[in-house]
């Protein structure tokens, strides 16, 4: 990651904080200098807590990218929030039913799959921000017309009104 220009990474580690703060303080000499690892069992709500600091914040902050299982709500929230996603599909849930989810989102172009190696990690950060480029092309911004009705004008209340009005002026002057 730090070969990508990435400074941090915050992990959401559930119920396994205590385990993956032991593991990290054990390879705490295989961290980069410039790379700070933060971990956190969870927030309440990750979207607006957690993947909003991968916002690009107007030369304060590159855009950051979210790695994730591939469930479907941290992937819709990744979406919501225009960020590229990495889906690491658990295999161990359900019948893995995270890796056809995955492969589905990887052959679309709306993610990267990889698997939690750091060697395809690697790989795939690289092909995300490709794939985040070709997307741009691809499915541009759209904007969204406001929802607010459009302001009238006293004169646009009766045109005709108001056209005859200036009709009869004309003549008269």
């Amino acid at each position: 990651m730090h070969s990508h220009s990435f400074t941090q990474l915050r992990v959401q580690c559930g119920p396994d904080l205590a385990w993956a703060s032991k593991q990290l303080a054990e390879r705490k000499d295989d961290i980069p200098s410039g790379l700070r690892i933060d971990l956190f069992a969870s927030k309440k709500n990750l979207m607006k807590e957690e993947m909003s600091l991968c916002k690009d914040a107007d030369g304060k902050r590159q855009l950051g990218l979210v790695i994730s299982h591939a469930g479907t709500g941290t992937i819709l929230d990744a979406w919501k929030m225009g960020l590229p996603l990495i889906v690491v599909p658990n295999i161990r849930l359900l019948n893995d039913h995270q890796t056809e989810m995955a492969k589905h989102l990887s052959k679309e172009g709306y993610a990267i799959m990889s698997s939690g190696s750091a060697e395809d990690l690697e790989e795939a950060i690289h092909k995300v921000g490709l794939l985040w480029e070709e997307n741009k092309m691809r499915w541009p911004p759209h904007v969204i017309p406001s929802q607010q009705p459009k302001r009238l004008r006293l004169w646009d209340l009766a045109p005709e009104e108001v056209a005859k009005e200036q009709n009869a002026t004309m003549v008269h002057d």
